[in-house]
């Protein structure tokens, strides 16, 4: 079967472009770092470096197109090499400048050597470059976590032969040039690219198994993002993940778990009467108050518009209500320092294990409306749920 370089040239691009994507929009959904980001700007490299042999192909024209390309071949075959250590744990500063200056070299001698260098301008500089990136390559997947794992012996075997390769291409290009009919035949275009194919094939394999390896050790597969404002205090559904795990381990114990519930029930009030800056000072307050008074354990989180919980271990119900009301007075003497026009009422409720069980829900809606009892009552400043 005879293959003509443009059709060899269009299935490497192919395969390239497709796992390339493939591995690159995977990297960018799993928040990838370190070793996975390395090796997703190789497949980027390698996509471009078939871009640029694909135009330099179908226009017939050497020049620019060439010159990235073969910087790019070196890059993506450097990048390899540097993610490999990136995973090992190794460090990346040495390794990262002799990739870049290998590029540099490949793109400055296909430059240099300019229209009378034709197709195979500065080919013998990237030939090196990528026999002794692709050898390093081969030796670190054999080291320290990358040595551990089966899945990396083939990505060993396939750089280990494109090293080879490349130095017998570097040996034969040197002694008989780029023209003779053994070197066209044996370490040809077409011949580089179905090794290209299986380089690709078999790195995309071996790096997502290694990743994903990587991610289970690490825990990451559910993980979860929590949000925290610039006041420091979680969203609802940040505070409720975490009160939930919280309440979970400690029912597990049977340690005390106690919520309090800090709301300003007439804050839309007050923005209708005394308008919306006054009603934005005092809920600046009354956020960075509860926030600075809670525990420096506690987690503290919205609850609504009006409402914002502490989750926290007392040593006692007495200990829980002692933090409450130095919250509760503590806020008040802000909203009197303040300026404003108007005292917000505020309402404190508490919610413990103790009376209310590990339902985190169940505690956070006790204390919820411990908090609205607490408001309207002029007798308590702070409420227990369910205490008699």
């Amino acid at each position: 079967m005879v293959f003509d370089m443009f059709s060899i040239s269009i299935c490497t691009a192919v395969v390239v472009v497709v796992a390339g994507v493939q591995f690159v929009l995977d990297t960018v959904l799993r928040r990838d770092t370190g070793a996975g980001r390395i090796w997703s700007l190789a497949f980027i490299a390698a996509i471009l470096t078939t871009l640029c042999y694909l135009a330099w192909v179908a226009s017939g024209e050497a020049g620019l197109a060439i010159a990235i390309g073969n910087a790019s071949f070196v890059v993506g075959t450097g990048c390899l090499w540097v993610g490999s250590r990136s995973y090992n744990g190794r460090s990346l500063k040495v390794s990262a400048w002799i990739v870049a200056g290998s590029a540099a070299a490949a793109f400055i001698a296909t430059l240099v050597a300019g229209p009378d260098g034709g197709d195979w301008a500065g080919a013998l500089v990237m030939f090196i470059a990528l026999a002794v990136l692709a050898g390093l390559g081969a030796v670190e997947s054999r080291r320290a976590a990358m040595g551990r794992s089966a899945s990396t012996v083939a990505l060993t075997l396939v750089l280990g032969a494109q090293s080879l390769y490349y130095v017998a291409r570097s040996i034969v290009f040197a002694l008989l040039g780029p023209t003779d009919e053994f070197f066209l035949t044996w370490f040809g275009s077409i011949t580089t690219s179905f090794l290209t194919i299986i380089l690709t094939i078999v790195a995309v394999v071996s790096m997502s198994v290694l990743r994903s390896g990587q991610a289970r050790l690490r825990g990451r597969g559910d993980s979860t993002t929590l949000l925290l404002d610039s006041d420091g205090l979680y969203d609802d559904e940040s505070f409720a993940k975490l009160f939930g795990d919280l309440t979970h381990r400690a029912a597990a114990f049977s340690e005390r778990i106690a919520v309090i519930s800090v709301r300003l029930v007439d804050l839309p009030q007050i923005a209708t009467a005394f308008g919306t800056v006054e009603a934005q000072d005092i809920a600046h307050a009354w956020r960075v108050g509860t926030r600075r008074y809670a525990p420096t354990s506690a987690i503290v989180g919205h609850a609504g518009s009006t409402g914002i919980v502490i989750a926290l271990q007392p040593s006692s119900i007495g200990d829980a209500r002692r933090v409450a009301s130095r919250i509760h007075r503590r806020l008040l003497d802000d909203f009197g320092s303040i300026g404003t026009s108007v005292v917000p009422v505020l309402g404190v409720g508490i919610a413990v294990s103790d009376i209310a069980g590990y339902d985190s829900e169940a505690l956070l809606t006790a204390a919820n409306d411990a908090a609205v009892r607490s408001a309207s009552s002029p007798d308590a400043s702070v409420m227990i749920a369910g205490a008699v």
